[in-house]
């Protein structure tokens, strides 16, 4: 396990760290819309709230994201994270940009410092490349990779860096998904995940398989699933209800 290369007490934080990560990564999609004016303004004034459950169902808390349109290409989101007992563990803000109908995202911006609480002072840096999408996609169409490193430090030192890779991201299928937020016509799409924590050099991969139910109509995914390597359900994150 990717934990073991930390200290006990840092071994909880970082699989609460795990479990905000992909829900942010793929809380942050882009509407399948005519161009990037319909794009930004599908998104604006948004609040989803979504369950994160376990791989059993169960609750282990809460994601709710808000959007709010900044300019004619730029939305604002502002996303908290709360565990089971209701108590935030995390949030930050990020924004997303559409251009010529690609929307392109800075995937640092989806690992809020809020969320590293549990790590003390560490100072947070790093460069990112970024995830892009198309404005409107199509069933059997493959998206471009991304990538994020995250140094962890305190004092100018470095003490451990964390770095995910998704690749492999492709639109598998066009399915429908209701939950109790309603009933949604989705796309569903793939990709396979890597994190590495490396703490005094030490790191060990951990991968991930991710499927997400992506609705056009609200520019969001509807369902994501997170198994591990063996294809084995780790959790889930299902969408509660849209304001």
């Amino acid at each position: 396990m990717i934990f073991e290369v930390l200290k006990p007490q840092n071994q909880m934080a970082m699989k609460k760290i795990m479990l905000t990560i992909i829900p942010l990564l793929i809380a942050v999609q882009l509407a399948s819309a005519q161009n990037c004016s319909q794009f930004i303004n599908a998104l604006n004034g948004k609040k989803l709230t979504y369950s994160n459950q376990d791989a059993k169902g169960k609750e282990q808390g809460k994601l709710i994201y808000t959007t709010t349109k900044k300019d004619a290409a730029t939305i604002t989101v502002h996303s908290e994270v709360s565990g089971k007992d209701g108590k935030t563990i995390g949030g930050g803000d990020s924004e997303i940009m559409c251009d010529g109908g690609i929307i392109k995202i800075d995937m640092k911006a989806f690992i809020p410092a809020a969320s590293m609480k549990q790590y003390g002072n560490m100072q947070m840096s790093g460069e990112a490349k970024y995830l892009t999408y198309p404005v409107n996609l199509t069933v059997g169409q493959t998206l471009e990779d991304g990538s994020v490193t995250i140094n962890m430090g305190s004092g100018g030192a470095q003490i451990s860096a964390m770095q995910m890779d998704i690749v492999n991201r492709k639109v598998e299928a066009a399915e429908p998904v209701s939950t109790s937020a309603g009933s949604f016509d989705c796309l569903k799409i793939t990709y396979d995940a890597t994190i590495k924590v490396k703490t005094m050099g030490i790191g060990i991969p951990f991968h991930m398989k991710v499927i997400e139910w992506y609705a056009p109509k609200i520019g969001r995914f509807v369902k994501s699933e997170t198994h591990n390597k063996s294809d084995k359900l780790m959790g889930s994150t299902v969408l509660e209800s849209i304001n």
